[in-house]
């Protein structure tokens, strides 16, 4: 019997970790644009809203363990927590409302969620 309480904690962790996953392969789709909402996000727009998360992780909770952002390929955004693990789906909802409120030199930034064409 003592084995299936063992057990019963493996499973536990395992679909914890599949959970995470889960949130992690989420966090991956989203596009960084500048004001014309066409263009990708330059380095300067990107450093804004690291600037404003730097802010921001005193005043919104889902933003107190993100570490930053980052500029992929064709204006993809990643966003990174303090462990190195991809944020949160309430992690990147925080910096999604953060954006357009970035003060940047480059006008606004918007931040959008790609739809995986490969799912029906």
């Amino acid at each position: 019997m003592r084995g299936n309480g063992w057990t019963a904690a493996a499973a536990l962790l395992v679909g914890a970790g599949l959970l995470a996953m889960g949130q992690q392969a989420r966090a991956a789709g989203l596009k960084c644009t500048g004001p014309d909402g066409k263009s990708a996000c330059t380095a300067q727009q990107v450093a804004d809203l690291n600037q404003g998360i730097l802010v921001g992780r005193r005043m919104h909770q889902p933003l107190a363990m993100v570490k930053g952002v980052s500029l992929g390929r064709n204006g993809s955004l990643m966003c990174t927590q303090m462990n190195g693990s991809a944020c949160t789906e309430d992690q990147l909802s925080a910096v999604m409302a953060l954006a357009p409120s970035t003060h940047s030199s480059g006008g606004t930034i918007h931040i959008v969620r790609e739809v995986d064409r490969a799912s029906p």
